[in-house]
C-alpha cells in the first residue's frame, strides 16, 4: 500500500511539476532559453569568422544578431501594418455583416415556425432574448478588457527587457559556448536530463517544428488564394486557417466549406468553388509535406493530441496549442525516466 501511494505521488509531482514549470517558470525562462537557441545556431559562423578573420567571435555574434532584429522588424512592420489595416476594415464592414446576417436570421426564423407551427415571430423573439442577455454580459465585461489594454503597456517593456537580456545573453553564452557544453555533458547529475530532451527532440520537438512549418505554409497558401480571390482581408483570413490548419481533426475545411455554402446562396459561385478548392489544395498539402517532415509516425493517436492541445489551451491560453503536447510527451518522458508508468 505504501509503495502504491509513493508511486501515485511521484506521478501527480510530475505532472504538477510540469504544469507549474510551464505556466509561471517559463515566461521568465524565456529570454534565455532564446538567447541558447540563437547562440546554438550563430555560433559555428561565429568561430568561422574567429579562426579566418582574427574577429572575436562576440563582435560576430553581436553583428549577426543584429542583422536578424533589422530584418526581423522589416518584415514584421510591413506585414504587421498591412494586418492591422485589414483588421480595421474588417471592423469597419461589421455593419454590412450585421445586416445581412440579421436578413438570413430573420427567414431562419420564418422557416422555423413555419415547419413546427408556432406562431410567427416566436422563435426569433426567444433568441433574440438570448442574444441581448450575451450582449449584456459583454458589456459588463468591458471594464476588464480596459485593464487589459492598459496592461499591454507594461508588456511592450517586458518584451522589451527581454529582447535585451536575450541579446546579451547570447553574446555571452557565444563566448563561453565550449565551457557551457563541456559542463552539460560531464555534469552527471543531469543524466536523466538528458535522456529525457533527447528523447523529446526525437519525438515531440520534430512533432512541433513540422506542424509549425505547416502551418505557416497552409496559412501562406491560403493568404494567396483569397487574395487571387479579391478579398481585402486575405492576411487576416491566412493567419486564421494557419492557425484552424494546426489543430488535429479541425483543419481548414471547418471554415471553409460553410463559407462555400454562404458564396453559393448569395450566387458567387466562383468564390464558393474556390474555397472548396483551397480546402482539397491544403489537405493535399499537409498530406505530401506531413511525412517529409515527420518521416515516421510517431504513434501517438490524433485525439490525444487534439486532447492535449485543448488541456494546454485551459491552461496555458493561446500558446498551449503548442506547451499542451509539449507537457504531455514532457510527463511521458520523466514518468518513463523515472519508470512509473510500469513494464
Amino acid at each position: 500500500m505504501r509503495q502504491e501511494w509513493k508511486h501515485r505521488l511521484t506521478i501527480a509531482g510530475i505532472v504538477l511539476g510540469v504544469i507549474a514549470g510551464f505556466r509561471w517558470l517559463l515566461p521568465a525562462a524565456i529570454p534565455f532559453l532564446t538567447a541558447w537557441l540563437l547562440a546554438e545556431w550563430i555560433y559555428p559562423a561565429a568561430v568561422k569568422a574567429e579562426r579566418r578573420l582574427g574577429i572575436k567571435k562576440e563582435i560576430t555574434a553581436a553583428a549577426l544578431l543584429l542583422l536578424i532584429g533589422a530584418a526581423a522588424l522589416l518584415i514584421l512592420f510591413f506585414l504587421g501594418r498591412e494586418f492591422l489595416r485589414q483588421i480595421r476594415l474588417l471592423l469597419q464592414s461589421l455593419p454590412d455583416f450585421r445586416e445581412q446576417g440579421q436578413g438570413l436570421f430573420r427567414q431562419c426564423c420564418r422557416a422555423f415556425d413555419k415547419s413546427l407551427g408556432l406562431e410567427k415571430g416566436n422563435s426569433q423573439a426567444f433568441l433574440m432574448q438570448q442574444i441581448s442577455s450575451f450582449q449584456g454580459k459583454l458589456v459588463d465585461g468591458a471594464g476588464e478588457w480596459a485593464q487589459k489594454l492598459f496592461g499591454c503597456v507594461n508588456g511592450f517593456f517586458l518584451v522589451l527587457s527581454a529582447v535585451v537580456v536575450a541579446f546579451i545573453s547570447c553574446i555571452l553564452m557565444v563566448g563561453d559556448m565550449e565551457k557551457l557544453h563541456r559542463k552539460f555533458l560531464d555534469y552527471s547529475g543531469l543524466n536523466g536530463a538528458r535522456h529525457v530532451l533527447k528523447r523529446l527532440k526525437k519525438t515531440t520537438v520534430v512533432y512541433l517544428k513540422a506542424q509549425l512549418m505547416i502551418m505557416v505554409l497552409v496559412g501562406a497558401v491560403c493568404a494567396a488564394a483569397f487574395w487571387l480571390m479579391g478579398n481585402s482581408w486575405f492576411l487576416v483570413l491566412g493567419a486564421a486557417l494557419g492557425a484552424l490548419d494546426a489543430l488535429p481533426v479541425i483543419g481548414t475545411g471547418t471554415f471553409l466549406y460553410p463559407a462555400a455554402i454562404v458564396f453559393l446562396l448569395k450566387g458567387k459561385t466562383q468564390i464558393a468553388v474556390g474555397c472548396v478548392l483551397l480546402d482539397i489544395v491544403t489537405s493535399l498539402l499537409r498530406e505530401f509535406l506531413e511525412p517529409r517532415l515527420l518521416g515516421e509516425r510517431l504513434g501517438v493517436s490524433p485525439i490525444a493530441i487534439l486532447a492535449s492541445v485543448y488541456l494546454g489551451v485551459l491552461l496555458y491560453g493561446g500558446w498551449g496549442v503548442f506547451l499542451g503536447p509539449l507537457s504531455f510527451s514532457l510527463i511521458y518522458e520523466i514518468g518513463k525516466e523515472l519508470d512509473v508508468w510500469g513494464p
